[in-house]
């Protein structure tokens, strides 16, 4: 979906993880969204409530009651959103410089400000706080229309290059678990992917980038080949939730029963339940989990006979 686009009621739940009916409920209930009509008589949802819609997803999914938060205006939402993330915000200042400079297309001081906050908060809080923060920031104003598609790109790639020169300080030859990691046909989106290698190389993994756009069969191939013990898949808002569920069913289905899935990334906030595959809904989960898996493993080894 472009960013100032209206939404068809038929995309609702592709495109921003919310069913028709719990929207239509919402319009009965709380007289809010109110939709136009086209030609043929179906809903079309304006962009800007399309934004708040996606807004209210989210806090309803992080535990707001709808009655709380449905209906509120864009400021009010995007505060609420912005308090949900983690217990201690980013200071706003800093996501306005950012934006200010990624607008002045000043890219040797957007890196100058963001590795300066990476020597501040060291590699693992830049990476679960501060760019978890900026990448929501900078997403939001992507879908207001206050950046452009470009300016987006510029911003990923920065990020990007500063997390690559940074895991070239940390990664290590060998590591367990074995860890590959990559996103479904049409996600295109791959700093996600990037945030989660560096979580797990700093807890000691051994990762196995094969960056976007893996089939599900040749994911089983490589897991294989490779000795995979953990599959990563990043999913971010944009991608369509029906295609991102079918998508790791089929994974599952054709990957060995002991290797594990893991899914993250905003996109992920919209699944139902998946059977055989663990949802990460925050990055500051992914350090433990690695840790659990490791120490399980152990646990296995020392109670096998012989």
């Amino acid at each position: 979906m472009k960013p100032g686009s209206a939404l068809s009621v038929d995309l609702l739940e592709s495109e921003i993880g919310l069913s028709r009916e719990v929207v239509r409920k919402w319009e009965i209930r709380y007289g809010f969204p109110c939709p136009d009509r086209d030609d043929s008589g179906a809903r079309i949802y304006p962009a800007d409530q399309v934004v708040q819609l996606r807004l209210i997803g989210r806090l309803v999914r992080s535990g707001a009651r709808p009655s709380k938060v449905v209906g509120l205006d864009l400021l009010t939402l995007e505060r609420l959103t912005e308090e949900s993330l983690a217990p201690e915000a980013l200071p706003s200042v800093f996501s306005r410089l950012i934006l200010e400079t990624l607008l002045k297309h000043d890219l040797p001081q957007l890196k100058l400000l963001l590795r300066g906050q990476l020597h501040r908060d060291g590699l693992a809080h830049f990476v679960y706080e501060t760019v978890a923060r900026l990448n929501h920031v900078v997403g939001e104003a992507w879908l207001r229309g206050e950046i452009r598609v470009f300016e987006e790109h510029l911003y990923t790639e920065t990020i990007s290059d500063i997390l690559s020169d940074a895991l070239r300080t940390v990664t290590l030859p060998s590591g367990s678990p074995r860890f590959l990691l990559s996103t479904p046909p049409g996600e295109l989106h791959t700093l996600g992917l990037l945030m989660v290698l560096t979580m797990a190389v700093l807890e000691g993994a051994y990762c196995i980038n094969l960056g976007s756009q893996t089939p599900a069969g040749e994911m089983v191939r490589a897991a294989q080949a490779l000795q995979i013990d953990l599959v990563g898949i990043s999913l971010s808002i944009a991608h369509p939730a029906r295609e991102a569920a079918a998508y790791l069913r089929d994974l599952r289905d054709q990957l060995d029963p002991k290797i594990e899935i893991w899914a993250g990334g905003e996109g992920v906030l919209s699944l139902r339940r998946i059977a055989g595959v663990r949802v990460f809904r925050n990055l500051e989960s992914l350090g433990g989990a690695v840790r659990s898996w490791r120490a399980s493993r152990i646990r296995s080894v020392k109670s096998s006979p012989g």
